[in-house]
């Protein structure tokens, strides 16, 4: 009799905690609460798209994303492209994988229309296919890995690096960067050395175990679970800031104002160098592979904000001189290096200028912030379409 009291409480409760489980759940849902996790561990970059995973992106902007079955952030694509197909492949970070606009909207969807006038493709008869292999918080090392390790088998015409020096530069030296569990090169008699230690990090062990893919898995069905992810990556990231903030007030003390637009610091003096080398070694394996190359810097939100007053004060604050220089060290660098180079940044802030508008930011979140916008989105792709026509004409 005892037992079957014990079996009969143990039946209730399990109920009770499943009842409990599908009210969360469908209440989120209802709520359109969701979080959707769109990356996995990857052992040679640290972290990459999963492939198949799917949802709506509705921290910054509202844009529906699919990864397909080969982890990109696109359409399905064949590994054997058509004769009359001339492809381009889109290395580049968080603004290329572009999750805040759909698919459409995307600057790199832009360019394939923007090219379909040009009259290179026109008169060779060429229909132009962009596969895009942007990834959220790449740096330019994971760009590197990622083209000597995906790109070739698409057998891609045309390489294009779209570069955020918001936080590429950064992104590309350990001391510098956010994200831990990524791979890093440094410089040993001005030699790039791959630095793969990331896979004794404790992030990366969590993610690439039985437990962390498990619970990716799990995520992709149960709202709990992206909710559950989210508050702890909520946390972590607020610790990271009282981090930085702590190593910012020192750095005041230290009268260190250093930044991507001002490298005086060894750190960014070096962050920037190793940037360097990186893009001369993806030049290298493109030219290797006897494929064209063009390295497209984007724009940073301040860049383009259409408030003069918001400008100048943050080029006091952060003692920056020149708003631009990331931009025009770029374009001393691709010229020393015979690299095809395209800057849109300042023809963007002309724009935003004369009609008083936003490119980066959205109603959800802060207007000149984050991302480019749907409208940001157009106005880059129709420039780096004009540029990339005027290389090929």
């Amino acid at each position: 009799m005892k037992y079957l009291n014990l079996k009969k409480k143990f039946y209730f409760s399990f109920i009770v905690v499943i009842s409990l489980f599908l009210f969360i759940e469908i209440f989120l849902r209802l709520l359109n609460v969701e979080y959707p996790i769109f990356q996995k561990h990857d052992e040679t970059r640290g972290f990459s798209l999963l492939p198949n995973s799917s949802g709506t992106w509705r921290k910054e902007g509202n844009g529906k994303v699919v990864i397909n079955s080969e982890g990109l952030r696109d359409l399905d694509h064949k590994f054997k492209k058509d004769k009359n197909t001339f492809r381009i492949a889109i290395l580049g970070d968080s603004f290329a994988e572009a999750r805040s606009v759909n698919l459409n909207e995307t600057f790199w969807s832009k360019i394939s229309s923007g090219l379909i006038d040009c009259s290179f493709f026109k008169n060779e008869n060429k229909e132009v296919e962009i596969i895009n292999f942007g990834v959220s918080e790449y740096g330019t090392a994971q760009q590197l890995l990622t083209l000597k390790k995906h790109v070739w088998k698409y057998d891609p015409d045309l390489i294009l690096l779209s570069f955020f020096s918001g936080n590429d530069v950064s992104d590309n030296h350990k001391l510098l960067s956010r994200k831990k569990y990524r791979p890093y090169y440094y410089l040993k008699n001005e030699k790039l050395i791959l630095d793969n230690s990331f896979v004794n990090t404790k992030p990366y062990k969590i993610l690439s175990s039985f437990w962390g893919r498990s619970f990716i898995r799990i995520s992709q069905y149960s709202r709990i679970a992206q909710l559950i992810r989210e508050s702890y990556v909520q946390y972590y990231f607020k610790s990271q800031k009282q981090k930085n903030n702590i190593a910012k007030s020192k750095k005041l003390k230290n009268k260190d104002k250093s930044n991507v637009y001002n490298p005086a610091s060894k750190n960014w003096s070096d962050a920037w160098l190793i940037t360097e080398k990186i893009i001369i070694q993806i030049n290298k394996e493109i030219n290797s592979n006897k494929k064209d190359f063009i390295l497209v810097s984007l724009s940073n939100p301040i860049q383009v904000h259409p408030s003069e007053q918001i400008y100048k004060k943050f080029l006091k604050k952060n003692n920056v001189s020149d708003i631009f220089y990331p931009e025009n060290r770029l374009e001393e660098f691709s010229k020393r290096n015979n690299i095809k180079y395209i800057q849109i940044s300042k023809r963007m802030r002309s724009v935003a200028l004369k009609n008083n508008v936003f490119f980066h930011g959205f109603q959800n979140t802060e207007l000149g912030t984050g991302h480019w916008n749907i409208l940001g989105h157009k106005i880059a792709g129709e420039i780096i379409s004009q540029d990339v026509c005027k290389f090929f004409t």
